[in-house]
């Protein structure tokens, strides 16, 4: 049985290690980070627990899981999603809202943008707006 993709953290994981209800503890590597996800699938390997890396977000964490997965001693599988339907890059292309410029806040104001009623010193918080 594999399960835990959605814990974080080692203490999330040890009662599930300790009660021995899981082979195989699902990490996910880019939400835990590299560092804390070896700490995960060292402390799985003391309680012989295998671990797999949830991959499902995109190449840069398939890079991820695939680094992880080459050190770490106790790994059973890498998921992998290699099929792509033709009509996926419809649903995922991503047009730029400025064609690579910020916007020109004089523009917006031209175009009847609504602007704030506030002063400026009313709309920022210790330099971090409000």
């Amino acid at each position: 049985m594999a399960s835990c993709e959605c814990l974080f953290g080692r203490r999330d994981y040890r009662p599930f290690f300790e009660q021995q209800s899981v082979d195989v503890a699902i990490v996910d590597t880019p939400w835990n980070g590299v560092a804390e996800s070896l700490k995960i699938a060292a402390m799985a390997d003391a309680y012989e627990v295998n671990v797999a890396p949830h991959n499902f977000y995109g190449h840069l964490a398939t890079m991820m899981n695939a680094h992880w997965s080459a050190v770490v001693p106790n790994l059973r599988i890498m998921e992998i999603d290699p099929d792509v339907v033709p009509w996926h890059g419809d649903l995922v292309t991503v047009k730029p809202r400025h064609q690579g410029r910020p916007p020109d806040p004089a523009h917006a104001a031209r175009a009847g943008a609504p602007r704030s009623t506030r002063p400026p010193c009313a709309r920022t918080r210790r330099g971090r707006p409000v």
